[in-house]
C-alpha cells in the first residue's frame, strides 16, 4: 500500500506541476468574471479592499471555510464577552452529551447566578432535556440553564471552565480565559474578537448548533414541576427578523453587561460564501446591528469564493499533455488522484486567480515528521497532500489532494532472489476469457454439433442405403450372367 501511494505522489507531482496558475488562469477567469474584470489594469500591485468605519471598539469579519480575515479592528485586543460566551458553552455541551440527556437543576444553578439577569424561571429539581437547555441558552440566554448544563457536563463550574479554555486553545485562541459558562462579569473572564470568530467557526461546523443558532422561536412543554409551556424567542434581531433585517443572516448570539457593553456574533451566507462577524464593546444596541450590517456588506461586496476543484480540474488544463483520452491513469475521468470538492479559494474582486501563489505539499508515509495521510470522512478517499494558496501574504484557501481507494492499481517490485520452485510475484495473473472468446467457442461447439448431427441423421443412413443398393445391383448382375451361361 505504501509503495502504491508513494508512486502516485510522483505522478501527482508531475500532474499538479503542469497545473500552474498561468495555465489555469483562463478557467479561473471564466468562472470568476467579476475578479478578472477588476484586474484588467496594468497595475499589478497587491490591493486589499478598505473596510468601513464602525462604532465597535473591536470587530472582525472571518470567512468560514478558510478562516481568512477579511476585516479586523483591534481583533486581538481582549474584552469582556458577556453572553456570547454561551457559544462555547453550547459547543461543549453538544460535543460531550446527547440531546436526550436529562439535566436536573441544582440549588446552585438556580441561585448562584444573578436573579436579575437573563433567565427562564427554572425551579430547583426541575428537569429539562439537553436539547431544551440548548435552545434556552442560545435563544433566551438563560443563565441558570447555562449553569446547570455546565454542572451536568463537567460536574462543577471550575471543571467546565477548564474544559472551555482547553477547547479554546485547541482552536488557536491565544487571548481567551473563561471562568464561567454564562459570561456574567468577572475580571478574569475575557476573550478577543478574533478568538470568538474562531470559536464560532468551529461551532458552525456542527449541524445541531447551526440549527439552534438559526431558530427564531421554540417551546418547552410542561416539565416535572412547571405545568405551563415556556415560549422562547431569539434575542438576535437579524435572526428574529425584527427591527433590523439582514436576509442572509443564518444565526447569531447577543451579549450585554454594563461593563462589557454590547457584544454581538452573527453569521451570514450568500451562495457558498459564509461570513462570521463579531463586534465587541459597541456603544449601543442600534450600532451593534448597523455595524454588523456594514461589515457583512463589505465582505459580500468585495470578495468572491471559487471552488478549487473547478479551478484545478484536469479538463480545465487544455494545454497539458498529461490528461488525454489515451492514458487511463491520467485521464480526467479515470485518474485516481483528485482534488477535494470542499476546498475553496477566497480573493478580493480586484484580484484574479493568477495573482494567488500556489504551493503543493504531499504527505510522505515514510517520513514521520510530515503529516500522515488521513481519510476523507465523506468519500473514504485517502488524503495524500494539499494545495494551498496565499495572496498578499495571507492564506486565502486550500484543498486536500485525494487518492481514490476504488479499483486501486497493483504496483509490485521484482525480488533479486526468488526460489526456483516459486512463481514470480510479478507474473501477471491468469486473465479471464473475454466475452468474444466465449462466443467464438460456443459457436464452434454448435457448428461441430450440427455437423455431427447431420452426419448421423442424414449422411450416414444415405451412405448405408447407397452401399445396399450397389450390393443388390452386383448380386442381380451375377445371377443374370449365370442365366445366360445356361
Amino acid at each position: 500500500m505504501k509503495q502504491r501511494i508513494f508512486a502516485f505522489f510522483i505522478i501527482a507531482s508531475v500532474l499538479l506541476g503542469t497545473i500552474s496558475p498561468q495555465t489555469t488562469a483562463a478557467a479561473a477567469e471564466a468562472t470568476a468574471n467579476s475578479a478578472t474584470e477588476a484586474s484588467s489594469t496594468e497595475d499589478s500591485s497587491v490591493t486589499w479592499p478598505a473596510g468601513p468605519t464602525v462604532y465597535a471598539e473591536a470587530a472582525i469579519v472571518m470567512e468560514a471555510s478558510t478562516g481568512l480575515i477579511l476585516y479586523e479592528k483591534n481583533a486581538q485586543k481582549t474584552h469582556y464577552p458577556a453572553s456570547i460566551t454561551k457559544i462555547m458553552t453550547a459547543l461543549l455541551a453538544i460535543e460531550n452529551s446527547s440531546m436526550g440527556d436529562i439535566v436536573t437543576f441544582s440549588k446552585n444553578a438556580v441561585y448562584d447566578v444573578d436573579l436579575d439577569s437573563s433567565r427562564i424561571g427554572i425551579d430547583v429539581g426541575e428537569q429539562l432535556t439537553m436539547q431544551q437547555c440548548l435552545y434556552a441558552i442560545l435563544l433566551e440566554s438563560a443563565n441558570e440553564v447555562t449553569y446547570a448544563v455546565a454542572e451536568h457536563v463537567a460536574g462543577s463550574i471550575p471543571a467546565f471552565a477548564e474544559m472551555m479554555n482547553e477547547r479554546a486553545k485547541s482552536l488557536g485562541c491565544v487571548n481567551t480565559n473563561f471562568v464561567n459558562p454564562h459570561g456574567l462579569h468577572d475580571e478574569k473572564h475575557y476573550t478577543s474578537a478574533y478568538d470568538m470568530a474562531l470559536i464560532t467557526r468551529e461551532a458552525m461546523k456542527n449541524a445541531t448548533f447551526r440549527k439552534i443558532f438559526n431558530t427564531r422561536t421554540y417551546q418547552i412543554p410542561p416539565t416535572n414541576i412547571q405545568s405551563e409551556t415556556r415560549y422562547l424567542r431569539n434575542h438576535h434581531r437579524f435572526v428574529l427578523k425584527q427591527d433590523y433585517l439582514y436576509n442572509d443572516c443564518i444565526g447569531g448570539k447577543t451579549g450585554y453587561t454594563s461593563i462589557a457593553k454590547y457584544t454581538l456574533v452573527s453569521v451570514a451566507k450568500r451562495g457558498d460564501l459564509e461570513l462570521i462577524c463579531v463586534v465587541m464593546r459597541d456603544d449601543s444596541n442600534a450600532h451593534q446591528y448597523t455595524d454588523t450590517q456594514k461589515l457583512f456588506d463589505y465582505g459580500f461586496d468585495n470578495f468572491s469564493i471559487y471552488p478549487i476543484n473547478d479551478l484545478e480540474a484536469p479538463d480545465a488544463v487544455t494545454e497539458s499533455p498529461m490528461f488525454t483520452k489515451y492514458n487511463a491513469l491520467l485521464s480526467d475521468t479515470q485518474s485516481p488522484i483528485n482534488i477535494d470538492k470542499n476546498g475553496y479559494l477566497i480573493l478580493p474582486n480586484s484580484a484574479s486567480f493568477k495573482d494567488a501563489e500556489k504551493e503543493v505539499t504531499f504527505y510522505s508515509p515514510q517520513d514521520g515528521t510530515d503529516a500522515k495521510p488521513s481519510t476523507n470522512t465523506q468519500t473514504g478517499d485517502k488524503v495524500i497532500g494539499k494545495i494551498s494558496y496565499t495572496y498578499d501574504g495571507k492564506y486565502v484557501g486550500g484543498a486536500n489532494i485525494l487518492y481514490k481507494n476504488t479499483n486501486p492499481l497493483v504496483l509490485t517490485q521484482d525480488s533479486e532472489e526468488k526460489p526456483a520452485d516459486t512463481p514470480s510475484e510479478t507474473s501477471p495473473p491468469e486473465k479471464s476469457k473475454s466475452p468474444l472468446v466465449i462466443i467464438i467457442c460456443v459457436a464452434a461447439g454448435l457448428l461441430v454439433l450440427a455437423v455431427a448431427l447431420y452426419y448421423f441423421i442424414i449422411e450416414r443412413p444415405r451412405l448405408k442405403r447407397r452401399r445396399a443398393y450397389y450390393r443388390k445391383r452386383a448380386h442381380r448382375k451375377y445371377h443374370d450372367d449365370n442365366f445366360l451361361d445356361l
